[in-house]
C-alpha cells in the first residue's frame, strides 16, 4: 500500500482552540499546528512517500507527514519512540499538532 496525501484543516476547530489557550510553555505544538501544511505540502509529501515499499500485504503504514511532525516532537520533547506514541493517543498537545481530530 503506498501511503496517502494528508490534507489536515487549516482553521483551528473550537476544541483545536480551546487545547491551544491552555498551552503556556512548549509553544512548538501551536506552531506545528498553524503552520504544518505549509511545512509538509503536497510536493513534500510525494517525496516522503518515496520511502515507502508499494505493497498490496499488511495494515497502511502512518502518514509520512504525521510521522515528520511526531519525529520533530519526539525532539523537542526528548522522549522516546514508545513515549512518543504514548503521548500521540494521551497528550491533547501532541494531538494538535500531529492528528486530524482527536480531541
Amino acid at each position: 500500500m503506498h501511503p496517502e496525501i494528508w490534507n489536515p484543516p487549516i482553521e483551528l476547530s473550537a476544541q483545536e482552540e480551546k487545547v491551544a489557550k491552555r498551552i503556556r510553555k512548549a509553544k512548538l505544538f501551536i506552531f506545528l499546528r498553524q503552520i504544518r501544511h505549509q511545512i509538509i505540502d503536497g510536493e513534500f509529501q510525494m517525496e516522503l512517500a518515496t520511502v515507502f515499499k508499494d505493497s498490496s500485504v499488511g495494515l497502511s503504514p502512518i502518514l509520512p507527514a504525521q510521522l515528520v511532525l511526531a519525529i520533530i516532537l519526539q525532539a523537542y520533547t526528548g522522549v522516546s519512540d514508545d513515549e512518543a506514541i504514548e503521548a500521540i493517543e494521551m497528550d491533547r498537545r501532541w494531538q494538535l499538532a500531529v492528528l486530524l481530530s482527536r480531541l
